[in-house]
């Protein structure tokens, strides 16, 4: 069969499709159904009769052209590329640039493109479409204003503007009159000290369709006052899910002091994978515009639409809306309509923190089937952030919505996605057998499995829901050894299974998010965990957190209300908060003091809980050599000069045990010399700086409760006598007990304290009463032992 015959028998299906879509004088009662059947069927013959003419071997180049256009125009780019790549036809590489542009392989494409001697305009135009996508703006430019054919020429031209569109002599006056009244009566800079920027107006609406598809609208206008507010708002960022959702940006402008607006052009936007090293997870994105000309005194205004073709579960919602900023906002708009048949519950969090007087009730009207609800604020101040502070959840007056008739809907919906991903392979049962292997007690097996998962898993920091909500499969995430919160719990789950204990996954909002609310069904977490049943108690783990122990939690974790996925039902728990013991920090020193009043020393580090996943995380993730020289600089506490002299790490790799961090040092003075007094450095201690406030607006949050013990062992010479020993002491209250204790024997010095933190929070209201048991306590403890040197 001759080329021409297969180009031939290649087009004849598409005439074909044509004669039955228009007819030929005769009518015919064809669907579009049948159609359809009969289109793709003349496809495949014409695909299969390629394939056999490229099996004869005669002619491949070009019959290789000629299939990979057909692929081609059918969407099938990686098949097209191979078929291209197979051919030595200059037009095949041209061909081979598209289709790899067209898979969004745009490294590959311009490599391709590059090596085209004489490119032809279409070549030009996809090479510059490349370059864009690789915010490779100015080659872009050079590739479209090389095409001069006809049918190449406008769409460049539009490329050209799109990437050089400059606002010349255009004023806000003109374009928007509304936003130029904003910014001409923008209140004073100096009314705002703390201020970096002040959002003139933010107009943001939310609709739920009848299609159930939502569309979102967001409209800022901000005006950069300082260095802080260039560097909060130089950059608008909006991550999204390409899977189900599209952003489509209006316009976005910097508008000068004297009302020029320059507009943001393609080169100044940029829409890029979150997560570029993990194609799992390739559908989390990033759009990103970058405001030229940002000095202090302009404002930038950005008006987009995200457009979401599929709600959370297909028909539900879930909407926050936060009234605060770390800015002022001068006048806030806020909407959001939905189908009378698919209403929202409202939940206002957060209201004693609404101390300027908003009205958080919203405006409601009914018309056609559609119910809009309306807020309106104004002059809504900023938060100003305090040291140890709760989240922003906590503390910003806050609307909540949500579709979710119940928690029975949204277990349905979510079991659904996630149960049959946990089936384990061959590989996996494998890997199970191997970790268990040996081991006599479910709490040593579950043990190990955690562990595996913990430390050999990465983890990719991926928050729930912004790479979708169904995980893969186990047996994906165990081929791949890395995954998202999901991921890794769903592979745990899997594996804990397997070996015969009843495990599930576990939805979480961590502490910056905000907490579950048994009355209030929402699909409001941020992060997925696992559960065991050890023993008949429910124990709760995180294999993201891979320096972690099994049975511990990080502190965002930790008292949180939780949703548990089993088999048939769903259970609402609470996380456990870990009492202070479990978060501990050992430190002992020993100290021998020459009669030349050198010293050595010997310390020992032992941490535990929350500390624990800190120190080994530090000691697991820091080069050697920072280590030392960390250490040599805490040693300087100790003595001005101090040398180190060797350091140990145990059980860094082995999570079921805690590590220990011991080094020991030498340095030339220790005492303060007063004549022949010596005073010794203190040696109990407490952070003041955590009461250094006057006054809290927001709660003093310690994430934990925990316990630190020092031990301090000081051997003196024996021509030093003890001058002065501080009393002991031991104070107690509901926030916390501090136990000090000092002794003196065989010049011998002993010291310990004690200190145990017993709430998590302090509220505002009993900062005042706080900061006063405190600051008293660290005066009582603010004594030095004093000893006299005898000659």
């Amino acid at each position: 069969m001759h080329i021409s015959s297969i180009v031939n028998r290649a087009s004849w299906w598409i005439i074909a499709v044509i004669l039955l879509i228009v007819g030929c004088g005769v009518k015919t009662n064809v669907g579009p159904q049948e159609l359809a059947i009969k289109s793709e069927k003349y496809y495949q013959e014409a695909l299969t009769g390629y394939k056999n003419e490229i099996a004869k071997g005669q002619n491949v180049d070009q019959l290789n052209l000629s299939l990979g256009r057909l692929y081609l125009d059918h969407g099938e780019f990686i098949e097209a590329a191979e078929c291209f790549a197979m051919s030595s036809l200059p037009q095949a590489k041209k061909f081979l640039g598209v289709s790899f542009y067209r898979k969004a392989e745009f490294t590959d494409a311009l490599e391709v493109f590059d090596k085209i001697d004489n490119p032809d305009d279409e070549c030009l135009y996809y090479k510059g479409l490349t370059c864009e996508k690789m915010n490779l703006f100015d080659p872009a430019l050079t590739a479209y204003k090389k095409i001069k054919g006809k049918e190449f020429v406008s769409l460049a031209i539009e490329r050209i503007e799109a990437i050089e569109r400059l606002a010349v002599g255009r004023n806000i006056k003109e374009l928007s009159p509304e936003s130029y009244r904003a910014i001409v009566n923008a209140p004073s800079e100096e009314l705002y000290p703390q201020a970096g920027a002040l959002i003139l107006s933010c107009d943001e609406s939310i609709e739920e369709t009848w299609e159930n598809t939502e569309v979102s609208r967001v409209h800022y206008l901000i005006k950069i006052l300082n260095e802080r507010g260039k560097e909060d708002f130089s950059e608008a960022k909006f991550e999204y899910d390409s899977t189900y959702e599209k952003i489509e940006l209006e316009y976005a402008r910097t508008i000068k002091p004297d009302g020029t607006v320059v507009d943001v052009g393609a080169r100044h936007i940029r829409d890029v994978s979150k997560y570029l090293n993990f194609p799992l997870y390739s559908n989390a994105r990033v759009f990103i515009i970058s405001f030229p000309e940002i000095a202090e005194g302009v404002s930038v205004e950005y008006k987009l639409k995200v457009y979401r073709n599929q709600l959370v579960n297909k028909k539900d919602y879930v909407i926050p809306y936060t009234l605060q900023s770390t800015d002022p906002i001068i006048s806030a708009d806020f909407t959001v309509s939905f189908p009378k048949d698919n209403p929202a519950n409202l939940k206002i969090i957060n209201e004693r923190y609404n101390t300027f007087g908003a009205k958080l009730t919203p405006e409601k009207e009914e018309k056609d089937g559609i119910v809009t609800l309306r807020w309106k604020f104004k002059n809504i101040p900023q938060i100003i952030s305090e040291a140890d502070m709760s989240p922003a959840v906590e503390i910003t007056p806050t609307v909540l919505l949500s579709s979710f008739k119940d928690w029975q809907e949204l277990y349905n919906w979510w079991w659904k996605l996630a149960k049959d991903k946990i089936q384990a392979d061959t590989a996996i049962k494998d890997k199970v057998q191997q970790l268990i292997r040996g081991l006599k007690t479910d709490e040593k097996k579950a043990r190990s499995i955690y562990n595996f998962c913990a430390k050999d898993i990465r983890y990719v920091a991926v928050e729930y829901g912004q790479a979708g909500f169904e995980p893969h499969q186990a047996a994906d995430i165990f081929r791949n050894k890395y995954g998202d919160c999901k991921d890794q719990a769903i592979l745990l789950v899997t594996m804990l299974k397997y070996a015969g204990f009843k495990a599930w996954p576990v939805l979480i909002p961590t502490k910056d998010c905000y907490n579950l609310n048994p009355d209030f069904p929402a699909m409001n977490f941020n992060h997925c965990i696992a559960s065991v049943l050890l023993n008949d108690k429910i124990i709760f783990l995180d294999p993201t957190a891979e320096t972690c122990s099994f049975g511990d939690l990080p502190a965002g974790d930790q008292a949180r209300t939780v949703f548990i996925c089993q088999e048939d039902k769903y259970r609402i728990e609470t996380t456990p908060l870990y009492e202070s013991k479990h978060n501990l920090v050992r430190q002992s020193t020993r100290i021998s003091i020459n009669d030349d009043e050198n010293l050595l020393a010997d310390k020992d580090i032992f941490t535990y809980g929350i500390y624990d996943q800190g120190q080994r995380y530090w000691l697991l993730y820091t080069q050697p050599e920072l280590i030392k020289a960390q250490l040599k600089e805490r040693i300087q506490e100790f003595s001005i000069g101090a040398t180190l002299k060797d350091y140990a790490i145990a059980n860094l790799n082995d999570l079921n045990k805690p590590v220990e961090l011991k080094y020991s040092f030498s340095g030339p003075e220790y005492f303060t010399v007063a004549g022949s007094l010596r005073l010794m450095p203190q040696l109990a201690s407490l952070d003041t700086a955590l009461v250094a406030k006057d006054k809290r607006v927001y709660p003093l949050d310690f994430g934990i409760l925990d316990e630190k013990e020092a031990v301090f062992e000081i051997a003196v010479p024996k021509a030093y006598a003890a001058k002065f020993i501080p009393g002991n002491i031991s104070e107690d209250s509901s926030w916390l007990s501090v136990n000090v204790a000092y002794s003196f024997k065989n010049n011998l010095l002993s010291f310990k304290q004690n200190t145990v933190f017993k709430k998590q929070v302090i509220l505002e209201s009993e900062y005042s009463e706080f900061k006063k048991f405190y600051e008293g306590l660290a005066k009582k403890i603010k004594q030095r032992v004093v000893f006299e040197k005898v000659i």
